[in-house]
């Protein structure tokens, strides 16, 4: 076994070096400075294509590649982002059984992820499925949630760490975002109604209250918003333009945890020709905390 990982680490070690060389070049804006991008491919960035979250000590990913079934849980170290554990195909019997193979974005809480999983092709079994933090297995918990709301998925799922709230909404033409309580058995507590109709929100996370949203703009050269959404009101901000890079990068999950060299905000990014991004921001909104 160790020396067929130090062959694929031969094997490797030069393609990672042509794709730092080569992938999109992401830069710093007014209202986020990138501090640091982690970079992976092959069997690494199959494990971390769609959500991100973190509870301090550890990131959690999620990736998913419906064309060969393939979905996964992962987790990597906080500070260097080393991988620690990954289990493939993770989901539970029942979503295997109905076709759920798309695990979204995911949200950390109380030891536990939260995780929005759906099927790819007619989003007939929107739900939240529930994984333990140390073994990355279910738990058992699966939560489905209406289709009548769901009608084209549900794409990302954030906790309120404050409150045992979960917040979710669908991929596209989003009027509403609706609340569930995790301690009462993912009941609907409530809709919050936008302030403006938004669309392709990929991951979501609460920071010091607010909620925000990755949100991957379609047609706006390198350019990706984070935005804000003040769950009292409904009301809808741009909070930061991220420059990406490239065109071809499509912005993914989202999470917040103050890190040594500054940044407070990482986000994870997807190009589908090259392999993950992880960037690292200093964020303007944070700072005014």
């Amino acid at each position: 076994m160790f020396i067929i990982r130090k062959i694929w680490s031969v094997i490797t070690l030069p393609l990672l070096l042509i794709t730092l060389l080569t992938s999109p070049v992401a830069s710093s804006t007014e209202t986020a400075e990138l501090v640091s991008k982690d970079t992976f491919v092959f069997e690494k960035a199959l494990l971390m294509g769609q959500g991100i979250t973190t509870d301090g000590e550890y990131y959690y990913t999620s990736g998913s590649i419906t064309a060969i079934k393939l979905n996964a849980l992962a987790k990597f170290t906080f500070d260097d982002m080393e991988l620690v554990d990954s289990h493939i195909n993770p989901l539970p019997d029942k979503c295997k059984d109905r076709d759920n193979d798309h695990i979204g974005g995911i949200s950390c809480y109380d030891g536990k992820i939260y995780a929005s999983v759906e099927d790819s092709e007619e989003y007939l079994s929107p739900c939240i499925v529930v994984f333990d933090c140390e073994t990355l297995e279910p738990t058992g918990e699966i939560f489905d949630l209406p289709v009548e709301i769901y009608n084209d998925g549900v794409p990302w799922c954030a906790v309120d760490g404050e409150t045992g709230y979960l917040y979710a909404s669908k991929w596209t033409d989003i009027n509403s975002i609706y609340v569930y309580d995790i301690h009462d058995s993912m009941k609907l507590v409530k809709e919050i109604p936008l302030s403006e109709t938004i669309h392709r929100i990929q991951g979501g996370e609460f920071y010091n209250g607010t909620l925000y949203l990755s949100h991957d703009i379609e047609d706006n050269g390198n350019y990706k918003n984070i935005l804000s959404v003040d769950t009292a009101s409904g009301k809808v901000d741009i909070a930061a333009l991220r420059d990406v890079g490239g065109d071809n990068v499509e912005a993914e999950g989202l999470t917040f945890f103050p890190a040594e060299d500054g940044s407070v905000m990482h986000v994870l990014d997807y190009n589908k020709v090259i392999g993950i991004f992880v960037h690292h921001y200093k964020v303007n909104f944070a700072e005014a905390e």
